[in-house]
Parts: structure tokens; C-alpha cells; sequence
């Protein structure tokens, strides 16, 4: 009963992506292709997001400091303010970012990425409907860690910002997932027989391997 009950909160949106997802994985199955399941539990991806995102957030501080870097610090309550409201506009940024990174390897573009919200968890998330080669996807997966998290902290150095400094260093962490993830796709890098299709429902993505 609790199944049914949970099938019915899908939306016709979300209901849509599942079935492009089943689709999409029945027609490799057919054409001889080897199924790969990556999939983490979000509670595993949030610890292994100190593994693989903490180490980067650690470095920064450290070459924050030896570099001896000046800037305007966090004291009032003005500035705290901003950074809330930056830092949730950035859970969004974050999500266009990965579409960003996608879209231009698609043949429907935008059209193959599908921006949506967990409304159970209040997160948004991004979904490409179409198969990507390893390097495509990986570049969409890593394009808001690269953007809001490496990017934001040299913006933050060059400037002094200490703002921009904690800003950097908070979307980093939050790109722990997605670091993740990256980790479980690097086997599949150098195969030119292997297209990677992003999971609908679940944190991770399939790989299909041409047997």
C-alpha cells in the first residue's frame, strides 16, 4: 500500500522521464549492450561528499592562509544576509549549471533537460533525458563544481573577498555529490563503446557497455 501510495505522487512530468529512462535502457538492452547500475544512497553520497569534496575545501583554506590573502571579513549581520541569499540562489545556479554542461552534447538541447523540484526535500535537480558518452557527462556533472566552487574561490582570492571566499568554499562541498559520482564514472572514461544514461529517480547513472 505504501508502494502504491508513493507511485501516485509522481507527477506527469516526472512519470515522463521514467519512461524515457525505460525506453531508452530497454532499447540498449536489445542492441547487445551490458548494463552497469551506479547508484548511491543519498546518505552515502553525503558522507563520501567529505571524501571527495572536503579534501578541496581543505586546500583552499590552506592556500588562503599561506598565501596570506587580505579582504573585507563576515562581521555584520548585512553581510551574513547576503551570503544566505547568494548561497540559495546558488542551489539553483547549480542545478542550470549541470543542463549547461549537458545540453550542447544533446540533439534536443534544452529540450533533453529537465529541471525539476523535490518538493518531499525542497531541493531542485537536473535530469538529462538522453545518452552521453563518459566525457560528455562527466563534464555536466562537474560543470557547477568547476563554476560556483573552483571558480568563485579564485574570484574570492583575486579579489580578497572573504564573502566570495566562503561562498566558494560552501558550493564546493555542496558539489560533494557530484564529485562522487564523478569518482564511480572514471572507470568508464577511456570507452568508446560505453554511453551513460543519468538515473530519473536515484543519485547515480547506468552505464551501457557494448559486450
Amino acid at each position: 500500500m505504501a508502494k502504491k501510495k508513493k507511485e501516485e505522487k509522481i507527477s506527469p512530468a516526472k512519470q515522463k522521464i521514467i519512461d524515457n529512462y525505460r525506453q531508452q535502457r530497454e532499447n540498449y538492452l536489445e542492441q547487445g549492450y551490458e548494463e552497469k547500475q551506479e547508484i548511491i544512497s543519498v546518505v552515502k553520497a553525503n558522507v563520501m561528499a567529505f571524501v571527495t569534496a572536503g579534501p578541496f575545501v581543505v586546500l583552499g583554506i590552506i592556500i588562503w592562509i599561506l598565501t596570506q590573502r587580505e579582504g573585507r571579513g563576515i562581521i555584520s549581520i548585512q553581510n551574513y544576509f547576503i551570503f544566505l541569499v547568494l548561497f540559495l540562489v546558488c542551489i539553483f545556479v547549480h542545478e542550470l549549471l549541470h543542463g549547461v554542461g549537458w545540453f550542447s552534447w544533446t540533439k534536443g538541447r534544452w529540450k533533453s533537460i529537465y529541471l525539476g523540484v523535490m518538493w518531499e526535500y525542497m531541493t531542485p535537480y537536473c535530469h538529462c533525458k538522453e545518452p552521453l558518452k563518459p566525457k560528455e557527462y562527466l563534464l555536466g556533472v562537474l560543470t557547477p563544481f568547476l563554476i560556483l566552487g573552483i571558480g568563485g574561490y579564485i574570484a574570492a582570492w583575486v579579489t580578497g573577498s572573504y564573502l566570495l571566499l566562503l561562498l566558494s568554499l560552501f558550493n564546493i562541498f555542496a558539489a560533494g555529490g557530484d564529485t562522487t559520482i564523478a569518482c564511480m564514472e572514471l572507470k568508464y572514461l577511456n570507452r568508446d563503446d560505453c554511453y551513460i544514461l543519468d538515473h530519473p529517480t536515484d543519485c547515480g547513472f547506468v552505464a551501457f557497455i557494448k559486450r
